[in-house]
C-alpha cells in the first residue's frame, strides 16, 4: 500500500518532479558521456599523442564525480522539500515515521533509478550523435570511438544507484529525527543569515592566495611538461577551494557595498533584489563555485579543441606552399583545378635521364613562374614563405621533390635552357602545381584531386607527397585530441547550464509569496520582471566571469603543446557565450512562469 501511495505521490506531481526529472536525467547522461572517453584505454592511446592524457582524464572523473555528488544533494533536498509537508500530516494522521521512512525510501530509489535508466540511454544516443556531428563537421579522424561502451554504462549505473541508496538512506534518518510540527511548518521557518566580516575578510584572502598559486601552477606546467604529474592535482585542489572562498567572501562584499549606497539601493525594487542576492549567496555558493569550474572546463575543453583545429592548419600550411601537384593533368584534371577558388597554377616541364637519377627543368619556366616554399621553424612552428628561381638552392631542389612522383624524390635536380631542355632524348612530363585562397574553404575539392591522382598513379598511395597527404596525416595525429576539446566541452557545457537553472528553478516556489506580497502592495509587472531578471542575471554572471578567468590564466598550461593557444580565441568565447545566454534566458523564462501570475 504504501509503495502505490508512493508511486502515486510521482504521478501527481509531476508537474513539480519535470525539473527534478530533467536534471537528474542531465546528469547521468553527461557522466556516461564522460566516462565513454575517461575510462577508454584504447580510445586514449590511439588518439592522443600525449601519454598523461590518461593521467588528466582519471582527475576528471574525480572532479566530475564531486559535482554530481553535490548535485545529487541538491535535487535530494529539493525532493524532500516537496513532500516534507505531506509526510507531516501523514505522521499526524497516525502513520508510522518507519514506515514513512519505508516510502520515502521507495520513491527517492524510484526517481534515482528512473532518471538513471533515461539519463544513460539518452548519454548513448547523445555520444553517437554529438561525436558524428563533430567528426563530420571538422573532417577528424578518430579510432576505436563507440557511442556504446558497456564498462562506461555499469560504472554510471553503480555509481548513480549507490548514491540514491545513501539518498534514500539520508531522506529516512532525517524524516525520522525531525519533528512533525516541524515537518508541517518548515516553509514558515525564519532562515537565519549569519553575518561575520572578519570571517569574510579571511575567506577573501585564503581564495585569492589559493587561486594564485594554482593559476602560477598551470602557468609553470605550460613550461615544464613533466610537472603535469603533480601540478593537475595541485591547480585542480588550488582553483576549487579558490573559487568557493572568493564567491563566497567576494560577492557578498560587492552587495553590502551596493545596499550602504542609498541612491543605487533605494532605486526602484533594487534594495529587494539585493536583499533576494544577499538572501540566496550562502545557499548558492556551492553550486556557483561549481558551474564557475565546469564553466571553465568546457569553455576550455572547447577553446583547447578549436586550437588543435588551428594547429592542424598551421602545421598543414607550413608543409608544403602548394595546396594541389597533379602529374600530366588530363582533361578531368584540369576542369577540377578549374573549379578551385582564386586558384594561382604553375606548370614546369621536365625530363628524367635513362636510370631516373636526374631531373632537368627548363630554366625560363622557373624566371618566368619562380618556385615557392615553405621554411618551417619546429621550435617556433611558424613557417616562412619564400620563393626562388634557383633550382640548385637545397631548399628548393628538396620542396621541389617532395611534390614529384615517388621514384624521383631521390633524383639530382638540374636546370638547362630550352635548347638544352629539347635536345634530351625522354619522354617531357609536366608539373602544375596550384595555390589556392584558402586550402580549408577547398578542401573537399582538393580532396577529389588528390583521389584522383592516387587512381591515376597507384603509387602515390603509399608514398603521398602533397599537401592533402600531408593533412591526412597530421589530421590524424591531432584529431583525437580536438573531438575530446569539443566533445567534453558540449557535455560540460550542458551539466552546468542544468546544474543552475536547476537551483534556480528549485527555490522559485518559495519566491511565490515574496513576489504575491510585492503584486498586491501595487508593484507593476514590468518592475517585477525587471527584478527577476537582474537577480538571475547576477547569478549567471558570476560564474561565468570567474570561469573566463579560470580559461584565460589556464591555457598556458597548454603553451607546451599549442602554438600561439589565444589565437582566435573569441570565436569560442562568442559561441559559448551566446548558448550561455539562451540558458539565461530560458532559466529567467520559467522562474517567473513559476513565480508571476
Amino acid at each position: 500500500m504504501l509503495n502505490k501511495l508512493a508511486l502515486s505521490g510521482i504521478r501527481h506531481r509531476m508537474r513539480d518532479y519535470t525539473v527534478l526529472f530533467s536534471g537528474l536525467i542531465i546528469a547521468s547522461a553527461i557522466f556516461y558521456m564522460f566516462l565513454s572517453l575517461a575510462i577508454n584505454k584504447t580510445f586514449l592511446s590511439s588518439n592522443s599523442p600525449a601519454a598523461a592524457t590518461a593521467f588528466i582524464f582519471g582527475f576528471g572523473i574525480i572532479l566530475l564525480a564531486i559535482i554530481t555528488i553535490v548535485y545529487i544533494n541538491y535535487a535530494n533536498s529539493f525532493l524532500l522539500s516537496m513532500r516534507q509537508k505531506e509526510y507531516g500530516m501523514f505522521m499526524m494522521l497516525g502513520a508510522k515515521s518507519s514506515k514513512i521512512s519505508r516510502m520515502i525510501f521507495v520513491e527517492t530509489f524510484a526517481i534515482g533509478t528512473i532518471s538513471t535508466l533515461i539519463g544513460s540511454a539518452i548519454g548513448i544516443i547523445a555520444t553517437k550523435y554529438v561525436s558524428q556531428m563533430v567528426i563530420s563537421a571538422l573532417d577528424m579522424q578518430v579510432k576505436h570511438f563507440d557511442s556504446f561502451y558497456l564498462p562506461a554504462l555499469i560504472w554510471t549505473f553503480v555509481f548513480f544507484i549507490l548514491l540514491f541508496i545513501f539518498s534514500a538512506i539520508r531522506n529516512s534518518i532525517t524524516l525520522r529525527r525531525t519533528k512533525v510540527l516541524t515537518l508541517l511548518h518548515k516553509d514558515s521557518q525564519p532562515a537565519k543569515i549569519k553575518r561575520n566580516g572578519a570571517l569574510k575578510v579571511i575567506q577573501a584572502i585564503i581564495g585569492i592566495v589559493f587561486l594564485a598559486i594554482g593559476y602560477y601552477v598551470m602557468w609553470y606546467m605550460g613550461k615544464n611538461a613533466l610537472f603535469i604529474y603533480l601540478g593537475v592535482p595541485i591547480a585542480l585542489v588550488t582553483i576549487v577551494i579558490g573559487t568557493y572562498f572568493t564567491i563566497n567572501a567576494a560577492i557578498t562584499a560587492v552587495i553590502s557595498m551596493l545596499k550602504r549606497n542609498e541612491r543605487f539601493a533605494q532605486k526602484g525594487l533594487n534594495n529587494f533584489t539585493l536583499s533576494q542576492l544577499s538572501f540566496r549567496i550562502s545557499d548558492y555558493t556551492k553550486i556557483l563555485s561549481m558551474v564557475s569550474i565546469m564553466f571553465a572546463l568546457a569553455l576550455g575543453a572547447i577553446t583547447v579543441g578549436l586550437g588543435f583545429q588551428n594547429q592542424i592548419d598551421t602545421v598543414v600550411n607550413g608543409q608544403n606552399y602548394y595546396d594541389v601537384a597533379v602529374h600530366n593533368a588530363d582533361t578531368a584534371q584540369k576542369s577540377r583545378i578549374n573549379h578551385l577558388s582564386g586558384d594561382d597554377q604553375f606548370n614546369y616541364s621536365y625530363k628524367a635521364d635513362d636510370k631516373g637519377k636526374v631531373l632537368y627543368y627548363r630554366q625560363s619556366e622557373f624566371k618566368k613562374q619562380p618556385f615557392h616554399y615553405e621554411a618551417f621553424n619546429m621550435k617556433s612552428m611558424i613557417a616562412t614563405t619564400k620563393k626562388s628561381s634557383n633550382i640548385a638552392d637545397p631548399n628548393v631542389s628538396y620542396s621541389m621533390l617532395q611534390n614529384m612522383m615517388p621514384k624521383y624524390r631521390m633524383s639530382q635536380v638540374k636546370m638547362v635552357s630550352d635548347a638544352e631542355f629539347d635536345k634530351i632524348q625522354a619522354k617531357t612530363d609536366t608539373l602544375t602545381l596550384v595555390k589556392t585562397t584558402s586550402f580549408k574553404d577547398n578542401l573537399s575539392k582538393i580532396k577529389a584531386i588528390s583521389k584522383e591522382e592516387s587512381k591515376r598513379y597507384p603509387e602515390l598511395k603509399q608514398a603521398g607527397g602533397d599537401k592533402y597527404s600531408a593533412y591526412t596525416l597530421i589530421n590524424g595525429f591531432f584529431s583525437g585530441l580536438e573531438f575530446m576539446g569539443f566533445f567534453l566541452g558540449i557535455a560540460f557545457l550542458a551539466m552546468l547550464a542544468s546544474c543552475l537553472m536547476f537551483k534556480i528553478l528549485s527555490g522559485a516556489n518559495g519566491d511565490v509569496k515574496r513576489y504575491n506580497m510585492l503584486h498586491k502592495i501595487g508593484t507593476r509587472q514590468k518592475m517585477l520582471r525587471s527584478t527577476i531578471n537582474k537577480e538571475i542575471a547576477v547569478l549567471f554572471a558570476v560564474p561565468a566571469g570567474l570561469g573566463i578567468i579560470h580559461v584565460l590564466l589556464g591555457l598556458q598550461m597548454f603553451k607546451g603543446i599549442l602554438y600561439k593557444p589565444y589565437t582566435h580565441i573569441e570565436i569560442p568565447f562568442g559561441i559559448f557565450i551566446v548558448l550561455y545566454l539562451c540558458y539565461y534566458f530560458l532559466t529567467r523564462y520559467l522562474y517567473k512562469k513559476i513565480v508571476l501570475k
